[in-house]
This record gives C-alpha cells, structure tokens and sequence, in this order.
C-alpha cells in the first residue's frame, strides 16, 4: 500500500500538482525508507530531462504499462488505478497522471519493478544497513528515525542500521553532511568518519569528510560536540558555537625502494602526531551566514580559496573532471559565490580575476594559461 502511496504523491510532486499535505505524506513516507533515496533522484533527473509530450500519448502510455504490470504480477495496486480515473473522471487528463506514465515509460518496466527491492537487496548483503548516497552534482535531505535531520552534499553516502535510535544513534559518514540532531540525552548521537568521531546529544553542525580531501572539518553552529582525532584517541576536542576543527588527513603514501629487488613499494607513513586546529566561523557581515554551511543552501561559497581547491569542489558540484596544468593558476586565491551559473558561466567569471584559458570535452575540463 505504501508503494502505491509513494507513485501517486511521487508522480504529482513532479507535475507541479501536489497540495501542501500531499508533500508532507510524501516526505514523511520517504523518510521511512531512506533506501529509495537514490533511485528518486534518478527518476527527478530523468523526468527534468524530458521534452514536453502529448497527453493523450501519456494516457495511452499510463494504461497500456498498468495493465502490463497487472498481468505481471508487479504491485503497483488497483487503488492506484481507481484513484487515476476518478481523477480524469472530475478534471479530464491530469497532468500528474502523464508523470506517473511518464516515469513507468523511463525506466521500463522491470527496473521500475526492481525500484523497491534494490534498497531491501542491499541492506541484506550489508547486514541491515540504510545507506544513502548522493551522486556529484546533486544533493539530498534525510530525516532519521530520531527525527534527526541531515542534508547530504554531492558526492558522499551516510550508512546507519536498520535498529538506529532504539539502543545507540550511530551513523557513519564519507562526505559531507550537515546535522541538525534531535536532543536525547540518553543516547548520544554519535557520527564516524575516516579520522575523526562526533558525539553530540543535540546540535547543529557542518561535517566535511571526503577521504581524498586535505583536511577533515567539523564547523559547529550551535549546542556543543565532542571531538576525537583517530589518531589521538586520548584527546577529546569540545566545541562551542562558532567554532570550527580542522584536521590534516593522513599523509600521502611514499615511495620506498627494496634494497634487495630495486622496486618501489608505495607505503602509508607513520603518523606521529596528527595536525588540527581550532578556528572561529567568519560570518557574512551582510546576512550572517557561513560559507561552510551554505551549500545547503544551494550555494556553492568560497572565501580566499587557492583555484585547486576551489576545483576539488566545483568538480562535484557540477559533476565535471577538472585539471589544472599550471601551477601558478593552481595557487590563485578567490573569494566569490555561485548559485545559479553553469560550469561554463562559472568559468567565465573566474577568468575575469583569473587569466587563463580551458577547453572542454565531454566532462572533462582542462584549465592552462
């Protein structure tokens, strides 16, 4: 019944069609089972990318796959079908009704049939573990069974088990996430990533951990969290509002030469004592946010960044590959915002502080002077 639900509310977000409750069912019933997350972005992706259709195409369409799936056994229900013509019935072809025939014809008949289970599949083969991941280039909102919510930048996944909330609140992040928890003073809400812990009992804060970046942060708004550095599992960090830890990650692997065979070995460096530091949040004199925490906000910030890392970011926020081959360019310093602007468009008003030039081929970016 609930994945009937889902289709109806689904197919009337993407037509523009939904009432205010409507979009609260719906988000509540997503919520439940987070593991759909990811194909719901694809379906969105998908049904932005169609051309205009005929209506009457997308009946005919709607009928002929309900049907099919009928025959077939596939649970898309009756009450789903029942409450599409009461609908033509009242108002005559409903443009919510091309959506749902519109999102059976894109991912044909058999992956829409698989859209449930995959998220079942995997938490079986990983044990009962939730995982969501957002791809580069898109963004996502989770709200934990805590009620607890976290937005999920491009490019990172939060794993949690399907128990989370009745004895312990752990989740596990790769990427980054912001964190608005839900106070329980009787179970810590406890957030891994690659080199550091977060404990905190009811906050709001910013978490970057991708593994391939320089450094691990933890920015805090407001409450309080609890830090500890892997490497240092003796030191406990606490952090106030406005506070923000930056951890180095670990060094990059060295190359060693046997002495017996002549080959290289790449090998991970010892780490004796792991680099952080405590910083206080800038915020903008004119609306007192942080950049740290406005790509929530659809808003990619960036304040006296060198022009590689600021590539780091651009690549998973446009989901391009960008190469640098001048070292000079690399280490320009940039302050700006882009919100609304294309790769290109970006490109383009870099150059204005920037002098350089770039090609572009597919997904692929190189800068050079």
């Amino acid at each position: 019944m609930s994945q009937e639900k889902f289709w109806v509310l689904f197919s009337k977000k993407l037509s523009g069609e939904a009432s205010v409750e409507e979009l609260g069912s719906l988000e509540k019933l997503i919520s439940e089972h987070p593991e759909w997350q990811y194909a719901i972005q694809n379906l969105e992706d998908l049904w932005k990318h169609q051309p205009a259709k005929d209506y009457v195409q997308g009946e005919d369409a709607y009928m002929l796959h309900l049907h099919r799936m009928t025959e077939l056994n596939v649970p898309f229900g009756e009450n789903l079908e029942a409450e599409a013509l009461v609908i033509e019935k009242k108002s005559g072809f409903s443009k919510w009704y091309w959506a749902a025939a519109a999102i059976i014809t894109l991912v044909g008949l058999f992956a829409f049939s698989d859209f449930f289970s995959a998220g079942s599949k995997r938490n079986k083969i990983a044990q009962q573990v939730n995982e969501v991941s957002t791809r580069p280039g898109s963004k996502s909102k989770i709200q934990l069974p805590d009620g607890s919510v976290v937005w999920l930048n491009a490019g990172s996944t939060l794993t949690y088990t399907k128990d989370f909330g009745k004895e312990i609140r752990e989740v596990t992040l790769t990427g980054e996430g912001f964190f608005d928890v839900t106070k329980n003073v009787e179970k810590p809400f406890i957030i891994n990533t690659t080199s550091i812990s977060i404990k905190v009992l009811g906050t709001a804060f910013n978490v970057k951990a991708y593994p391939e970046d320089k450094q691990t942060e933890a920015s805090l708004i407001r409450g309080s969290i609890e830090v500890t550095i892997k490497s240092r599992p003796n030191d406990k960090i606490i952090l106030s509002p406005s506070e923000k830890l930056v951890v180095e990650n670990e060094v990059p692997k060295a190359e060693i030469r046997d002495r017996r065979t002549g080959n290289i070995e790449r090998t991970q460096l010892p780490v004796i004592n792991t680099l952080m530091s405590v910083n206080k949040l800038k915020y903008s004199p004119v609306d007192s946010t942080v950049a740290e925490t406005q790509w929530v906000n659809n808003k990619l910030v960036f304040r006296d960044e060198s022009f590689s890392e600021l590539v780091v970011r651009m690549e998973r926020w446009y989901d391009v590959d960008i190469e640098i081959t001048d070292a000079n360019i690399a280490e320009e310093r940039l302050n700006g915002i882009f919100e609304t602007e294309t790769i290109i468009q970006a490109l383009e008003a870099l150059k204005e502080f920037i002098p350089f030039k770039y090609e572009k081929t597919g997904n692929k970016i190189i800068i050079h002077r």
